[in-house]
């Protein structure tokens, strides 16, 4: 079991969230034969992978086939629900033929929470569960996070920065601070993001197609595109509206007229907020995760729309490229918000710092408001 809680340790929260970081072995006779861990939103758990990894994948048929693995050791219960991206866990390791299931924590979502165990047991398979929730609660912060709030996204704020904290030159210039890996980097983050948002302003200044291009594979899918402050004024030669992804327009009033490109992809919502001119940011994205089944959503910007993010508490984690540059001035990445004294600072916690290049990539989940 400490080699499958290793497995998940494969994984950084920032692309999994909000789904959970897991680990799992395959045996054989007693002897481990496969691995895997579940590495991104949306991409295979780690039941699916490990099984893969012993071999009993079978391609053609498009399932598991038995002989290949008699147990699994994994550090969560198996997924039983089937209203997700992929198939339930159960399945395969039903049609693996597993015999003996070890968990080292049960599901703590309290909807799941047994469920996956008690399915296994009905159709004979030996269950043992180790009681190692506290190991899996500390290694699993941004999913538990996620289960504190289920009535909203997971929301990361992203932006990239100069040393010395500024997102655009005093000119609102932005394009380019970070360099070429921390921009790719950033079209993983949106391949695995359900929904991709950005502020009017933004819209108009860095003219963003906001879809995910990764070098040499296709994404796992393009992300809803989702623009607060409206469709006016919007010319029908603007990047965003290349590509067949959906495109949400989050207005605080009805449009006089619909623009002339128009389509079946676009979708208006209306929600205005006591705050004339403004759009009631913590109604729309509960209406994102409710009405349309966002899980995850990215925050793009600008600097105004991120403090709004902030100040409504709806965010959930930051991701900053930094770059080695220095402007002395410009844009912070969350105008407009300002504390008092330093106690008074949203505080972030559970860094994860990669170097891409000459950029520095830090990751933050933001400490819950107490």
């Amino acid at each position: 079991m400490q080699r499958a809680f290793a497995e998940a340790e494969k994984a950084s929260w920032l692309f999994t969230a909000p789904n959970p970081r897991v680990g799992a072995l395959a045996l054989k006779d007693g002897h481990v034969v496969g691995y895997g861990h579940h590495s991104g939103f949306g991409r295979a758990h780690a039941e699916e992978q490990a099984l893969r990894d012993a071999g009993a994948w079978d391609a053609k048929k498009q399932r598991m086939v038995p002989g290949f693995a008699d147990e699994l050791y994994l550090s969560l219960e198996p997924c039983s629900s089937t209203q997700k991206k992929r198939p339930a866990c159960v399945r395969w390791i039903l049609e693996a033929g597993i015999r003996k299931v070890v968990v080292g924590a049960q599901d703590p979502n309290p909807v799941h929470a047994g469920r996956g165990l008690q399915q296994l047991r009905e159709h004979g398979v030996e269950v043992v569960h180790l009681g190692l929730d506290a190991e899996f609660a500390q290694q699993n912060p941004a999913f538990l996070q996620f289960l504190h709030h289920p009535h909203r996204p997971w929301s990361l704020l992203k932006w990239a920065a100069s040393v010395d904290g500024y997102t655009a030159t005093k000119n609102g210039k932005s394009q380019w601070i970070s360099n070429t890996d921390s921009r790719q980097e950033t079209h993983v983050l949106r391949s695995l993001s359900q929904g991709v948002v950005i502020g009017r302003h933004t819209l108009q200044a860095d003219q963003p197609r906001l879809s995910a291009r990764l070098d040499g594979e296709d994404p796992i899918h393009q992300p809803t595109k989702v623009v607060v402050g409206g469709c006016d004024d919007v010319d029908a030669s603007h990047p965003i509206l290349q590509g067949a992804a959906l495109r949400f327009w989050l207005q605080s009033e009805e449009p006089k007229c619909l623009p002339s490109w128009w389509t079946d992809l676009d979708h208006l919502l209306v929600m205005p907020s006591e705050e004339a001119g403004q759009v009631d940011l913590p109604r729309a994205v509960n209406v994102l995760r409710q009405e349309y089944g966002m899980h995850r959503i990215l925050v793009e910007g600008g600097s105004t729309l991120h403090a709004s993010f902030l100040q409504d508490a709806l965010a959930d984690a930051i991701v900053r490229y930094e770059a080695p540059v220095l402007f002395g001035g410009g844009l912070s990445a969350a105008q407009g918000l300002g504390v008092l004294t330093p106690q008074m600072a949203w505080r972030l916690q559970h860094e994860e710092r990669l170097d891409l290049g000459d950029n520095l990539r830090r990751a933050f989940l933001l400490e819950p408001a107490e």
